[in-house]
């Protein structure tokens, strides 16, 4: 019975759940329709009444609790039910349902339940009932099994809920009517609703439009909005609202408009507006901008640039030397992050404090660099390109001006500029042997290197350097390569150098010098005899000129101006002159420099370039001055004799240039035999050489031929240079006595071509005998020359000092009846018949004069010994003796015996100057003579100071002896005495002129003495100038026969100083020997231009040392720059 009243029970609660289910369907159905038509009545009304924020609020609100409050009803309430939760219908009132729905069930359902019940209360009420409750269980269950076929569940019919689905309908084809016809009135009135909170304006005819993609500034930057209007209707204007600020906007165009926020340093609310509406309100939102505040640039130069270290301020872009190091530190703000770019990679600083980032690198080359900032808003923000120049240690630069002596084309001259960036460590003059024809030591290839001075302190220096080839033993035909080298103090990778300009000197070949010395000879010869055709017109027009003015009263302007040419062309034959005796001289030095010269021929060089050197007298030069003055105030006697002067002058220029001729084409042939004697020799030699190789059976007999050929070209360049030596010496007016070797020549040469042929055939042994005969028979014929040279430079010489002596015997002669007719005169009264054999004497005199003349002229053009001054003297004789001659025809005595002194004093000092000349000559003679042979007479032995005080002393015995003889015949200073015409008289006379020429011979050797020992100035020797001085007044003395005791006294005082100088030369040569002589001949006197040149040199340093030391490398270099254009 239980469990068919259980089974009851479970069908009831399968029809409540049911019933709960179909409630919960229809009350969704209810919630959605209601819910709906409420969203939108509500949407409608706020579409339609554009309610503010508190209307909307709640209306948003009263729609949320209406919604609320439908789905509680229809929708939670029937769920809850469902599973059971709240309070759910009874078994009862489901019967109830039950019944009216099944009539055959109507209210039995219910009776059941209600016995049931009844029997649950009758069993605990009253227990005594036990029987009844047995008859209702019957009942009960009887009831059971009838409504046992009855399906509850199907009292409730879920389709049924069907019907009601046209309520939900109704507002769900209105939101789909609306939705397509003005969605704007559910979708803004919804977004309003839902945005309760935000104000919305009442829609515009327009819209305001913000084009930015974001509303994101970074901070501390403008900002820009750009805006625009859409719109059936678009304002003219409109205006941004931030805070309680108004702004109008700029306007783009007809619908685009911007605002630019200035330097943003906080988030900014903002609204548009215009004519009375309103947009959104919008957020500008400000990042915060990582920021380079400023940053630090620490440079470390390399060491060895003696730099100081920079430390730079917000300076990016560097110049720097290579491998300089680079040390960053960057201070930043709102920044997490720093990197730097470089070209080839890309680093993340790292961070040393807060703020703070650093990095460092060295840097070779050139480079570019980014440094960027970052934060977590932002990235590679405040973005700078730098650049970074690297100056690389370049290598130095030098240049260099060289200056070839104008004397010695030995000695250079250099003038350089070093430059560098950072400095020097060491320059070098360089020099190696190309070519070498020192037989003594092999020095070709070889390089040499001398270390030069120069400033380490500086970028940029000036050099001098001095170069002496002659220190280097530099022979003719050699050739050197030389060049500086500048390295500087690179300390990264070593000193780098750089060379100058590679220059070869060469050395003329002895065949060059000797072509030069022919073109030079050549060319000095015929601008010598030009000279004389010069002279000679000049002469001319002299004459020409003095005659004119005779016939003349005043001086015309045509005079003064034919006068102003004569001067200028006797300075232009003046300046000619002195070009020619430099060149003259420049020509033996450049053929010396290379060339041992024979010592004789260097003697007669030495003193032709004297006499072309005094060739100009200063007589000459002072009367071409005083007429030169004389031309501003012209006066016709003085400008009468000032021609008639010049006229003499130009007489003797012309006789000594004719001179200097003649002796230079004797000296011509003098060094071309010597020249040919030395050829020879070499040849010999070369022979003997090349002799001995062709008896090495192992020589190359093709090679022999080809050396025999170049000797057989040389020996016919030997003999084209005897016949060149035969026609000089036809060119001169008295011929030496060369003797011809035609035959010998031709000897040699026929043994020179057999060699050659026998080479040829490769007969070897033969060919060696051949040239060891041409070898020996060029021996012999130099021999022979040698001794021919002797033999004519001995006979040459006696010639010449006879004809010297007698010169000197006619002088003396002369002198003697001059003095006879001077002391005649002085007592001859002019009335005297006796008188007119007085003038037949001088014209006699005179005659004989004009004798004296000719000869020694004669005799001056062999024997260069004799002086110029000789000649000028000889023609003043003359020129006295005219005019003595025209005085005692005229009766003048007095004016006639002045000139006769003149001419006294002309002949003492012409006997005095022919007497030193032939000592001069004797004394080479003896010296050759000595030596063993006259071909190298060379320059006489200066006496030593002992030896000159000897020859001193007996001169004084000498001259005190005349004094005493002079006393006993009368012949005292002032005496009259008797007429000097005795033998004795001459033979005094001539005692006299020997001992005047003793005495100044003494005098030359001590001045040459005084120039070498006391030319340091110091007067270690005594004062030899001085002790010269008095000897020549002593000469006057002689010459003028007035020895007295003071010239005694004189004598002996000079013996003295003699004396003393000895001991002190002695005494200082022993000093010297005590003294190391390692270095001896080592000083070499820097020349003048050198010194000029070194002069320069201390002027710039003084310069260079008034940069200040406190300015940069740029501003030093600026600074040595602008110095250096100054002496430019």
């Amino acid at each position: 019975m239980s469990n068919s009243y259980q089974q009851l029970i479970e069908k009831l609660d399968a029809f409540i759940r049911k019933y709960y289910k179909n409630l919960l369907i229809r009350g969704a159905i209810y919630a959605f329709a209601l819910s709906l038509g409420f969203y939108l009545l509500v949407t409608s009304m706020e579409f339609i009444g554009h309610f503010d924020t508190t209307a909307r609020t709640v209306l948003f609100y009263g729609f949320l609790a209406g919604f609320l409050f439908i789905l509680g009803k229809f929708v939670i309430i029937p769920l809850a039910h469902l599973y059971r939760i709240g309070k759910v219908i009874s078994h009862e009132q489901a019967a109830q349902i039950i019944g009216k729905h099944f009539t055959n069930v109507q209210d039995k359902l219910l009776n059941v339940l209600q016995l049931k019940k009844l029997q649950e209360e009758s069993k605990v009420d009253q227990p005594w009932l036990a029987e009844s409750s047995q008859l209702l269980d019957a009942g009960i269950d009887q009831k059971i099994r009838e409504l046992q076929p009855v399906p509850f569940v199907s009292a409730i019919n879920i389709s049924e809920n069907k019907k009601y689905l046209r309520y939900a309908m109704i507002p769900l084809l209105a939101l789909i009517v609306i939705l397509f016809t003005a969605p704007s009135m559910i979708k803004d009135s919804t977004k309003r609703l839902i945005s309760h909170g935000t104000y919305f304006e009442k829609p515009a005819p327009f819209n305001f439009s913000v084009l930015n993609k974001d509303l994101k500034a970074i901070q501390q930057q403008d900002f820009q909005v750009d805006i625009k209007i859409d719109g059936k209707e678009v304002p003219a204007e409109a205006f941004i609202e931030i805070g309680e600020n108004q702004f109008r906007l700029e306007k783009e165009n007809l619908t685009s408009f911007h605002y630019t926020f200035r330097n943003l340093q906080r988030s900014e609310t903002f609204r548009l507006f215009a004519d009375g509406f309103y947009s959104e309100e919008y957020t500008l939102e400000a990042l915060p901008n990582p920021v380079l505040m400023n940053f630090q640039v620490s440079l470390d130069y390399p060491a060895y640039l003696n730099k100081t270290n920079e430390t730079l301020q917000n300076t990016g872009d560097l110049v720097i030397p290579a491998g300089t190091k680079v040390n960053w530190s960057f201070s930043t703000q709102n920044t997490e992050n720093v990197k730097i770019i470089f070209q080839d990679s890309s680093i993340n600083l790292n961070r040393s404090g807060e703020n703070t980032f650093t990095f460092s690198k060295k840097f070779f080359r050139n480079d570019a660099y980014i440094v960027s900032t970052a934060n977590k808003f932002l990235s590679n923000k405040d973005s700078i390109r730098f650049g970074i120049s690297v100056i690389p240690d370049v290598y130095p630069s030098i240049s260099v001006e060289q200056q070839r002596d104008s004397v010695s084309t030995k000695r250079t001259y250099f003038k350089g500029l070093i430059k560098d960036d950072y400095g020097f460590s060491k320059l070098t003059f360089n020099y190696r042997f190309l070519k070498s024809n020192d037989s003594l030591e092999s020095k070709k290839d070889k390089s040499f290197a001398e270390s030069l001075p120069f400033n380490r302190s500086s970028s940029s220096d000036q050099f001098f350097h001095y170069w002496d080839l002659s220190t280097i033993n530099i022979l003719a035909g050699d050739e050197v390569e030389y060049y500086f080298e500048i390295f500087d103090n690179d300390g990264l990778t070593g000193p780098k150098s750089t060379r100058s300009q590679t220059l070869v000197f060469k050395a003329p070949s002895l065949k060059e010098i000797s072509d030069d010395t022919e073109k030079s000879n050549a060319s000095i010869k015929d601008e010598l005899k030009k000279s004389v055709a010069d002279s000679k017109k000049l002469q001319q027009d002299l004459d020409d000129l003095t005659k004119k003015l005779l016939d003349k009263k005043d001086i015309s302007w045509e005079d003064k101006k034919k006068a102003a040419e004569l001067l200028k062309k006797q300075e232009e034959l003046a300046k000619k002159i002195e070009e020619l005796s430099k060149k003259n001289e420049q020509k033996n030095k450049q053929e010396q420099e290379y060339k041992t010269v024979n010592e004789n021929i260097l003697q007669k060089q030495e003193e032709l370039q004297s006499m072309m050197d005094k060739l100009m007298s200063p007589e000459l030069k002072k009367l071409m001055e005083e007429l030169q003055k004389l031309m501003e105030n012209v006066d016709k006697n003085k400008l009468q004799e000032q021609l008639s002067q010049m006229k003499m002058d130009s007489k003797d220029l012309q006789k000594e240039l004719e001179r200097s001729i003649e002796l230079f084409k004797q000296m011509e042939v003098d060094q071309k035999l010597q020249e040919n004697i030395d050829k020879l020799d070499e040849l010999a030699k070369k022979q003997d050489d090349l002799a001995k190789k062709s008896e090495d059976k192992n020589s190359d007999s093709k090679d022999l031929k080809e050396k025999q050929d170049e000797l057989n070209k040389e020996f016919d360049e030997f003999r084209k240079d005897m016949d060149e030596l035969a026609e000089k010496n036809e060119a001169l007016e008295e011929k030496k006595d060369i003797p011809n070797t035609d035959e010998q020549e031709k000897g040699i040469e026929e043994e020179m071509k057999n060699s050659s042929e026998e080479l040829g055939q490769q007969k070897k042994s033969k060919a060696s005998k051949s040239q060891k005969n041409s070898s020996k028979k060029m021996e012999e014929l130099a021999q022979k020359m040698k001794q021919q040279q002797q033999q004519m430079e001995q006979e040459q010489n006696e010639e010449d000092m006879q004809a010297l002596r007698a010169l000197l015997e006619n002088l003396l002669r002369l002198s003697f009846d001059q003095e006879n007719l001077m002391q005649e005169l002085r007592t001859m009264d002019i009335n005297n018949p006796q008188y007119l054999q007085m003038s037949k004497q001088q014209h006699k005199l005179k005659d004989n004069a004009k004798m004296v003349e000719d000869s020694l002229f004669a005799l001056s053009k062999r024997v260069v010994q004799i002086k110029s001054k000789v000649n000028q003297e000889i023609a003043a004789i003359n020129m006295n003796m005219a005019e003595a001659l025209n005085n005692l025809q005229d009766r003048f005595v007095p004016q006639a015996r002045s000139r006769q002194q003149f001419v006294m004093t002309s002949i003492n000092n012409l006997t005095l100057m022919l007497s030193e000349a032939l000592q001069q000559m004797q004394q080479q003679q003896a010296s050759a003579m000595s030596s063993g042979s006259c071909t190298k007479p060379g320059k006489k032995k200066s006496p030593s100071l002992s030896e000159m005080a000897k020859m001193q002393e007996e001169l004084n015995k000498n001259m005190q002896k005349m004094k005493e003889k002079m006393q006993k015949e009368g012949n005292k200073p002032g005496n009259k005495g008797n007429k000097g015409k005795s033998g004795e008289g001459q033979g005094m006379s001539e005692e006299l002129a020997k001992m005047a020429a003793q005495q100044e011979y003494l005098r030359n050797e001590l001045q040459k003495l005084n120039q070498e020992q006391n030319k340091d100035g110091k007067n270690s020797l005594g004062n030899l100038e001085d002790l010269a001085k008095r000897m020549e007044e002593t000469e006057k003395d002689i010459v003028n026969r007035m020895i007295s005791e003071q010239t005694i006294k004189r004598q002996q005082d000079i013996l003295t100083k003699l004396l003393e100088s000895d001991r002190a030369q002695r005494e200082r040569d022993q000093d010297e020997q005590r003294k190391s002589e390692e270095a001896k001949n080592l000083y070499h006197r820097n020349p003048a231009e050198f010194e000029e040149y070194k002069r320069l040199k201390l002027k710039e340093m003084e310069l260079l040392r008034t940069v200040p030391p406190s300015l940069n490398s740029y501003y030093k270099q600026k600074v040595n720059d602008y110095f250096q254009s100054l002496e430019k």
